[in-house]
């Protein structure tokens, strides 16, 4: 995967859009961010996620194509979320901000952002021999057995002692 630096693209949406943002994979672990709620190793909250995994049955239901991104209005700033299939762009915008010409650039830069991300495919697989671990967990319990019953006499030469 290619190292990219979110906190260089977080730093360049806040002069260039005028919005604090973070960036997040797809699992909602937080890669980079200008958000206090929304702090960089975080993870978004898990209602937020089944939401965003959740679009295309929504999307489904109200008879779209597709849904790329929802608001929600809290009391002093609306949070944007924007989604694709490997990244999550949350923006933090003031209640007077037009989200009608904010989204389409937003949407935009999104999907440039999750082309530049390509990720590497497997190259090579491993083939796991359970044969040779199966073996090697019957000699482990092998050994152990001995072991155990190698002083059971005096084990009980003990027990009848201390009686």
């Amino acid at each position: 995967m290619n190292q990219i630096n979110y906190e260089d693209i977080i730093s360049q949406l806040k002069s260039d859009l005028n919005a604090e943002s973070a960036i997040a994979n797809k699992y909602g672990i937080i890669l980079g961010s200008a958000i206090k709620e929304f702090a960089k190793g975080k993870v978004i909250p898990q209602a937020i996620l089944t939401l965003i995994s959740n679009s295309k049955e929504i999307a489904n239901e109200l008879s779209l194509k597709k849904i790329n991104s929802f608001a929600l209005e809290a009391q002093k700033y609306n949070y944007l979320f924007t989604f694709s299939e490997e990244l999550i762009l949350i923006s933090k915008l003031d209640l007077n901000v037009n989200l009608a010409k904010f989204m389409p650039s937003i949407s935009v830069f999104l999907k440039k952002l999750s082309e530049s991300i390509t990720e590497e495919d497997i190259k090579k697989f491993s083939v796991f021999d359970f044969s040779k671990e199966i073996s090697k967990i019957e000699e482990t319990l092998e050994r152990e057995k001995v072991r155990k019953d190698k002083y059971s006499i005096i084990k009980d030469l003990v027990k009848h002692i201390s009686n």
